[in-house]
């Protein structure tokens, strides 16, 4: 099949299956296994602790083995570990599948973007990840219908179907996914650790030397230490500080379905905005609109924190998912254009590995601020804690400049 075309539809059928997971997902450990909001935030961080210790190892793989093989492996091993939580809905079983869930998700994170890089070229395939991201959240609404759906039945059924269909896709990927474009890492033999030493090695030369990937770096890590905040603790937030609105014959569980759901329309409607208004081509556009997008969230989410209509702190919170689903492809695309072919997936893991450290260290910060003072203070410190990144982006526009010239200057050579 098409490199691109399988793409596309492997971002829509994940995109089914992760929303028919995630949908219900925080409320059955909060409703079913019981966790409180600080062992909400730990989850999170054990997950991203994981995915810290095995990133750039599972990256350096792809660069020297396979990308496509890679791939396969990180959507089987999510799926399995990911439904794990339905068959012991305890603290201590949730804190297992997030390890193994996270060592699949590394597989996946650099290896993907760099395999339809290699595939298609880096021009067509940034669009492709914004065309992507615009069809997996149009897919979401059908995966968050069939969650609520499944959800009447109980709250695990929805979560081990999605898991099961991602097993499914990484079936699928075996039998249609193609590698024709992929060279291994020079030096060194196959299944060398040779190899992957020196992909490792040309990575953290490559980072080193361009103070642009640095200072993107540094982003990384904090948009990670805001990120844990808002995802692990709004659903609780929620619980415990708001009242639902009654919906007559339809079940509780049916408003996380309502949010999920405009939360994907509203992602494929800023998405599209994105697709037809940034140019991707250009990193000094790319950047500005990465700072705008930071600034906004930033400020959304100080709104939730302090207001307090159930209505007015959903409005605040699909926008900031929106801006969210904008700010994720065109990272990918800011940094597709910088990231050298041979330790793309390499790179694309360190970055990973930046935000699951900037999660590891602010999760138990944040969920401890949560259970000693309150959820709208956690939150709200989250959020202010993107406001340094400003000056680093306008620092980033200035060094971004200088670092094409010197890369024009080094690919032209003297006249």
């Amino acid at each position: 099949m098409d490199s691109e075309r399988f793409y596309l539809g492997s971002r829509v059928w994940y995109a089914i299956c992760w929303s028919c997971m995630i949908t219900v997902n925080l409320v059955f450990m909060v409703q079913v296994a019981g966790l409180d909001p600080l062992q909400m935030v730990l989850v999170g961080t054990v997950l991203e602790l994981s995915v810290f210790v095995f990133e750039v190892p599972t990256g350096v793989v792809a660069d020297v083995v396979s990308r496509r093989l890679s791939v396969i492996i990180g959507h089987a091993i999510m799926g399995l570990g990911f439904g794990m939580i339905v068959i012991w809905p305890s603290f201590e079983m949730i804190l297992l599948s997030q390890v193994i869930w996270g060592f699949g998700y590394t597989f996946i994170s650099g290896a993907y973007a760099a395999w339809l890089t290699s595939e298609i070229g880096v021009d067509r395939a940034n669009a492709t990840f914004l065309r992507g991201s615009q069809l997996g959240h149009l897919a979401s609404f059908f995966g968050i219908v069939a969650a609520v759906a499944l959800a009447h039945l109980s709250l695990a059924v929805p979560i081990a179907v999605g898991s099961a269909g991602l097993v499914v896709l990484a079936v699928a990927m075996a039998v249609w996914m193609r590698e024709d474009n992929f060279s291994r890492a020079a030096g060194a033999d196959r299944d060398s650790f040779a190899a992957m030493a020196e992909t490792f090695k040309s990575g953290v030369g490559e980072i080193r030397g361009r103070p642009v990937l640095w200072l993107m770096f540094a982003i990384t890590m904090v948009y990670g230490m805001f990120s844990e905040g808002i995802d692990r603790l709004f659903t609780p937030y929620l619980l415990e500080d708001f009242v639902f609105p009654d919906l007559g014959p339809l079940q509780p569980v049916t408003w996380w379905g309502i949010i999920a759901a405009v939360s994907s329309l509203l992602g494929y409607a800023s998405t599209t905005y994105a697709r037809r208004r940034v140019k991707l081509e250009d990193g000094g556009t790319l950047t500005r609109a990465l700072a705008g997008c930071m600034l906004a969230i930033s400020l959304l989410v100080l709104l939730l924190a302090s207001i307090s209509g159930f209505v007015a702190v959903l409005v605040c919170y699909w926008l900031i998912g929106a801006l969210r689903s904008v700010y994720g492809p065109l990272m990918t695309a800011w940094l597709n254009r910088l990231l050298p072919e041979a330790s793309r997936a390499t790179l694309f893991s360190m970055f990973g590995q930046a935000d699951a450290l900037g999660q590891t260290f602010g999760g138990p910060i944040i969920g401890g601020l949560a259970k000693l003072l309150s959820i709208s203070i956690a939150l709200g410190v989250s959020a202010l804690s993107l406001l340094p990144t400003l000056p680093l982006f306008r620092r980033l526009a200035v060094d971004l400049a200088a670092d094409s010239a010197d890369r024009f200057d080094s690919d032209t050579g003297p006249s």
